[in-house]
């Protein structure tokens, strides 16, 4: 029987402690995305707070925006540079590191005394990430043999729907409850304790192919160049950088396209006296009275599409009051019965949740299963006919009416979710031990380089010229293309596998 350090296939039984492991670097991912959507879920009330921005800011919405876009930036630039550090120092270490960094940044996030000291604080989240990001995958590599790696990277990666899911709930419920700093700062001490148990976990052996020799480690261009001619890696990576694009995108915008169909609107007594009520931070009306006289002399009976409430805006104001004060009347004037941004939220958080949490573990599940029935490619076919699936309840979810449309729509998100185990276990099990931190960083800087984010931008410069159906059914053609690559990879895979235990 092979020892834990015969090969880079892995042990041929689960390290002692691998539990533990899962356990801790699980709840940390856990963390990594609540954090990451605390920020989605009280970016109204920072809109409010007239210490961050002023309420007349022409630019807000687009600050706002780039809180995001730092933290993605420093994420996916900085990954590759950790990617290489995880392979050659104590991985626990870094881990460590890493999370108790985010998890201070988090805590500057609530503390912010301005827009500048926000955005640099969402900057050092997404450093502190991009250290994590790449190492903790590697490790669980190292610590769990090939037949269970789907599964082990399916129980990992859970942690998106699930997090990203508690994230919005957090987030909205203690802003709305305590303020929104506090959604912050609530989160910070959990996210240290775990960080500090990092400093306490047995460092997994770093399993060394039978080829590996005491040379120094190969130079970064080196490792580029080892992983480009890896063809389950290249077309891995290819798959989810596709895959990533059209799920980054109708992500950001999903809300919004159903919200712009289904939503109707009246502009009544009530709505306006809302819209007159709304104060910043600092005590002053958001909405200057004299943009509220005209749109109390605008009320009537109508019921309006999300267009149609649009236009009628236009009529009532000028074009700078439009641009600045249009948001609040459309948070305050919505029709009686009809689906409200909230709403939308609460069914599509719930349908990605409940999708994507069983969707990753049956995923994982299923490409170890056909695994170790001998289906060579078993991880990429998993994947690939998965996406292949999801296409056409996309595409039908974009023409069924609403309410009939949420179920194609739970449909596409549950095989849209299938591949996250399956492929992160291909990016495993095709590098080298020494290299697979590394690789991992490089796959996160190309699938987010090239996907999500220009992916929300691509979407929405074909929404201004068409429509978000429009840009929704061009860019869905992203998904049967990622299957299509990765059933490509499925004839390479399993001699890439052999390959990198030799």
């Amino acid at each position: 029987m092979r020892g834990h350090g015969d090969t880079s296939e892995g042990p041929q039984q689960a390290v002692p402690g691998a539990g533990y492991a899962l356990a801790l670097l699980l709840g940390i991912n856990l963390f990594n995305y609540i954090d990451r959507q605390i920020l989605s879920a009280t970016l109204p009330k920072i809109r409010l707070d007239a210490t961050i921005l002023a309420p007349d800011d022409e630019w807000a919405n687009a600050k706002l925006g780039a809180l995001t876009t730092a933290f993605m930036v420093a994420y996916m630039l900085l990954s590759p540079v950790f990617g290489r550090v995880g392979d050659t120092v104590r991985r626990w270490l870094v881990v460590g590191v890493a999370v108790i960094a985010w998890s201070l940044a988090t805590g500057g996030t609530g503390l912010a005394t301005g827009y500048l000291v926000l955005f640099l604080t969402r900057c050092l989240v997404g450093v502190g990430e991009a250290a994590y990001g790449p190492v903790a995958p590697a490790m669980l590599s190292d610590l769990y043999p090939v037949s269970r790696r789907g599964q082990i990277m399916a129980w990992f990666y859970m942690a998106i729907p699930v997090g990203s899911a508690l994230g919005f709930v957090i987030g909205s419920q203690v802003a709305e409850a305590a303020g929104w700093r506090w959604a912050f700062l609530v989160a910070v001490f959990p996210g240290l304790a775990l960080g500090a148990l990092c400093f306490f976990m047995k460092e997994p052996p770093r399993i060394k192919s039978a080829s590996a020799t005491d040379a120094p480690a190969p130079s970064y261009f080196a490792v580029l160049k080892e992983l480009r001619c890896i063809r389950s890696f290249v077309l891995c990576c290819a798959g989810m950088t596709a895959s990533t694009f059209i799920l980054g995108g109708v992500a950001t915008v999903m809300q919004l396209y159903i919200f712009e169909r289904e939503a109707r609107f009246q502009l009544t007594g009530d709505a306006v006296a809302k819209v007159e009520k709304l104060t910043a931070s600092d005590g002053r009306a958001v909405v200057p009275p004299e943009v509220v006289a005209k749109l109390r002399a605008a009320t009537g009976p109508t019921v309006y599409t999300v267009p149609e409430f649009r236009a009628k805006l236009k009529e009532a104001l000028t074009k700078s009051e439009f641009e600045l004060y249009s948001s609040w009347a459309f948070e305050s004037a919505p029709a009686e019965g009809s689906l409200t941004n909230g709403k939308i939220g609460l069914i599509f958080g719930g349908i990605v949740v409940l999708g994507g949490l069983f969707a990753t573990l049956l995923g994982g599940i299923a490409g170890d299963r056909l695994r170790d029935r001998g289906y060579r490619g078993a991880y990429f076919k998993v994947a690939g006919w998965g996406m292949l699936v999801a296409f056409p309840f996309f595409v039908g979810m974009l023409y069924a009416p609403f309410p009939v449309a949420w179920l194609p729509l739970a449909v596409a998100v549950f095989f849209l979710f299938f591949n996250t185990g399956p492929m992160n276990t291909v990016l495993a099990n095709v590098t080298r031990s020494e290299i697979r931190a590394t690789a991992f960083a490089i796959n996160i800087l190309v699938i987010h380089a090239l996907g999500d984010a220009i992916s929300p931008l691509i979407i929405g410069v074909i929404a201004d010229l068409s429509s978000l159906q429009t840009a929704f059914l061009a860019t869905s053609l992203f998904i049967p293309l990622s299957g299509v690559l990765w059933l490509m990879g499925a004839r390479h895979l399993d001699a890439d596998t052999e390959r990198a235990g030799e």
